[in-house]
């Protein structure tokens, strides 16, 4: 049971919302079967958020250390299917974070957001039983990452980040995503908002990746559902408005210079040229101050791996692989 705080709420489901979460669950389902991702599903109770978080797994549970998926902003854990699809025998672990996908109700706030980020990743391996991982994040998710490979650098081998992370310095934070945070104006956007499939096409041409979304009818199905989820909607907006304002990014969760040159683990940054919240060139001199980083970069948008998903999966086998003995 998830306990009720200033920044943790947990309320009783209306039949409206449990037939959401349903239809979202079944959507979820069949993406894994249209992806021929073979995964175990279960949830756990996190200490710290106090949060039911729903955890899936794919590939031999002896295959150490794994790859864990952090998903960004506004989405879930099976957002990641079409990269996950393409590793045979590599044990992988994604989950839907605090309020998103079917994990419970969670309200993201200024104060919460950084603690969070790491806190979360950290109560996964524990309650999993995991010492050390590979991370993989998009954007949000890649900001969380950073934040718990800072915190727990003996816990992180490898980092992936796929995508411009949030509140990276050099990021520029686009004008429609500013606006969402006016409550006037973000509720005028939202009676503009296509329902379903169209509306979910319209945001992935947002972030530079409507036409890379279309190979994949299920995830756009699932991205559909998963939208009609109340308490996910109200996640998504609460993490926008803990991060940004009308004004940028907000310095509370500023991920800073300092804390880049302190990263100690072998850093993939794997970025798309066209995306939204970040070029290459605008966040070359900050990707730079992290120690040991490669970067690589795709005629892409936001999530590189929707066009990419081979090439992709490529370049995390030979980060994974590389120097192995030196990170035993």
């Amino acid at each position: 049971m998830t306990t009720p705080t200033e920044d943790n709420i947990e309320t009783t489901s209306t039949p409206r919302e449990g037939r959401a979460t349903r239809d979202f669950e079944t959507a979820q389902r069949r993406l894994f079967e249209g992806t021929d991702l073979h995964t175990q599903s279960r949830f756990i109770n996190l200490e710290n958020p106090r949060v039911r978080t729903h955890v899936f797994e794919s590939g031999p549970i002896d295959d150490d250390p794994p790859l864990v998926f952090v998903h960004g902003g506004m989405l879930f854990g099976a957002f990641f299917a079409p990269l996950m699809a393409q590793f045979d025998d590599t044990r992988m672990i994604a989950f839907d974070r605090p309020g998103y996908g079917l994990s419970d109700r969670f309200v993201y706030t200024k104060g919460n957001i950084r603690q969070n980020a790491s806190d979360v990743i950290g109560g996964v391996l524990d309650e999993l039983g995991i010492e050390r991982a590979d991370l993989v994040g998009q954007s949000g998710g890649g900001y969380a990452s950073i934040q718990f490979a800072l915190a727990h650098p003996e816990r992180v081998r490898r980092l992936i980040l796929i995508g411009a992370v949030a509140n990276f310095p050099g990021t520029p934070l686009p004008v429609p995503f500013r606006l969402m945070t006016v409550p006037l104006l973000n509720h005028l956007l939202q009676r503009l908002q296509k329902p379903g499939e169209e509306g979910v096409l319209d945001f992935l041409e947002l972030v530079g990746e409507r036409e890379a979304i279309q190979r994949y009818p299920a995830l756009i199905r699932a991205m559909a559902a998963h939208q009609d989820v109340i308490q996910a909607r109200g996640a998504g907006m609460s993490e926008l408005k803990a991060h940004f304002s009308i004004r940028g990014w907000r310095a509370s969760s500023r991920i800073r210079e300092e804390e880049l040159r302190n990263i100690q683990q072998p850093t993939l940054a794997i970025w798309g040229t066209n995306d939204p919240f970040g070029t290459p060139e605008e966040v070359r001199d900050s990707i730079d101050l992290i120690p040991d980083v490669r970067l690589e970069t795709m005629d892409s948008g936001h999530a590189v791996f929707l066009r990419y998903p081979e090439r992709c999966a490529q370049l995390i086998h030979e980060m994974r692989e590389r120097n192995t003995h030196e990170a035993e």
